[in-house]
């Protein structure tokens, strides 16, 4: 008997090991496969193919002035911008004016300050700063160059998904005097409707 039990602790001792190397690399395994299965993020980090992925990035079209002989006109010119607010972005470059060395020319003062931005069953509600107002000499008040703003910030903004018309608020109103001006003359021309609609007239080869 006792000659027996060698042979049959041995051969348990044998089964016992290779129970716990299996188990071991099966702990193992698992562990990898679910790092592989974890989601990664990618907010703008390093993709493995080392390109960068995009967040928030949107194709805007800008309208500035450009120039002829026979007149003056809205023109496109084509931007991607990145941002929550794409109503905000768009206004803001537009603000901004033409790219550098661009032949075509600002519609807006470049001290406007975009207040607040809204869109709501397809109307983009726009404040911005009294400048609009009290700094337009340094585009040129006219009535063709009023035109052409008003113009310009409703085809912007209604290149954007959703907004089918813009409400322009100067510093929250839309009648009512800002440093001494009516909010609804605008810049004494062609005055600030309640709503701006898209105007492709004014585009240049436009309908």
């Amino acid at each position: 008997m006792r000659g027996k039990i060698g042979p049959l602790l041995g051969l348990a001792l044998a089964s016992l090991l290779c129970l716990l190397l299996v188990g071991s690399n099966c702990a193992c395994w698992r562990t990898e496969g679910n790092r592989g299965d974890e989601p990664v993020e990618s907010d703008g980090a390093e993709r493995g193919d080392g390109e960068t992925a995009e967040v928030g990035t949107v194709e805007v079209t800008l309208y500035f002035r450009y120039d002829t002989p026979e007149g003056s006109w809205l023109a496109p010119e084509k931007r991607m911008m990145e941002g929550a607010e794409p109503c905000r972005a768009a206004m803001e470059a537009l603000i901004a004016g033409p790219g550098q060395g661009s032949s075509l020319k600002p519609v807006l003062p470049n001290t406007v300050r975009v207040l607040e931005t809204a869109v709501e069953g397809g109307i983009c509600t726009l404040n911005v700063s009294g400048e609009i107002i009290t700094d337009a000499a340094q585009v040129g008040v006219s009535a063709s160059g009023e035109m052409l703003a008003l113009a310009a910030i409703a085809n912007t903004l209604t290149g954007l998904a959703g907004v089918e018309k813009v409400r322009l608020l100067v510093e929250g109103l839309q009648s009512g005097m800002v440093e001494g001006r009516f909010v609804e003359d605008f810049w004494g021309h062609v005055g600030l409707p309640e709503y701006l609609e898209r105007n492709e007239r004014l585009i240049y080869g436009g309908a």
